[in-house]
């Protein structure tokens, strides 16, 4: 498996593609913007407009490749859940029609599970959640067309320039559930290692596995006042369980706690 196509090359996809191919892998990256074309491909990307409004628009040459990973953002909020899953089924549409697609992972997240205070296991996902049918449309065609599929679940996107410290206001010092981050550089590097170990056909949940409290992330914000939200956010209240990945990865985390997360 040499060549990879990454449906979504923004902030997690781009990283993910260089890691590719610093790894000897050609790797295709998909904007939905004319304007980034130049920006993949001084990164050494083979870049292609792609977009599924939920229709597809592009060059069906993208999706000849032996991995496809699926990472578009759904926008469930502003173009409704129904538009997300349609997307889906025509991304599928076009991997039916590819004749070197052999494996298909699909980026998705622990909003699946319910906001309850408990720790989430795979199978606790909520079975309406858009996110789950999406994931189960992947499933069922990977059964039916015999492709291997990973699914993986990451909680919330940090390092670089997302910082948690832009999303908290004073009221989270004194919020104590707990926080569920992946790093950029741990989403990039748990899906390297699952390819490498050649782990297949599983559902991941894939996020740091210390989770300190909001409130002990405030805290590390306190000398950064100028980057404090003032905007309400609702809190997470579940902690997400990695014994899965675990059990079956040697991946090690680079920044295994959020509260030494790297920032720019």
């Amino acid at each position: 498996m040499n060549t990879i196509s990454i449906l979504g090359c923004g902030w997690l996809g781009k990283p993910l593609a260089v890691a590719f191919l610093a790894i000897n892998m050609k790797v295709k990256g998909s904007t939905t913007t004319q304007e980034k074309i130049q920006t993949l491909e001084n990164s050494g990307i083979k870049a292609f407009q792609i977009a599924f409004q939920p229709e597809f628009k592009g060059d069906s040459a993208f999706f000849e490749s032996e991995l496809l990973v699926i990472n578009i953002p759904p926008k469930a909020k502003t173009l409704g859940e129904e538009y997300h899953l349609t997307q889906v089924e025509n991304i599928l549409k076009e991997c039916e029609k590819s004749k070197k697609i052999q494996k298909i992972i699909f980026v998705s997240s622990t909003s699946v599970y319910p906001n309850i205070e408990k720790e989430m296991k795979e199978k606790d996902a909520d079975s309406n959640h858009f996110l789950v049918k999406a994931e189960n449309l992947l499933i069922d065609f990977s059964k039916k067309y015999k492709k291997e599929f990973l699914i993986i679940r990451f909680g919330g996107l940090m390092g670089i320039d997302r910082n948690p410290c832009k999303y908290f206001n004073s009221e989270t010092a004194s919020d104590f559930t707990k926080v569920n981050y992946i790093h950029q550089n741990d989403a990039v590097g748990s899906i390297l290692s699952l390819i490498d170990e050649n782990i297949v056909n599983e559902t991941f949940n894939i996020v740091s596995p210390i989770h300190p409290t909001r409130a002990e992330i405030w805290e590390n914000c306190s000398q950064k006042q100028g980057q404090i939200s003032t905007k309400t956010r609702n809190s997470s209240k579940k902690t997400i369980n990695t014994d899965s990945f675990f059990s079956k990865s040697n991946y090690q985390f680079q920044f295994p706690d959020p509260l030494a997360f790297k920032y720019l």
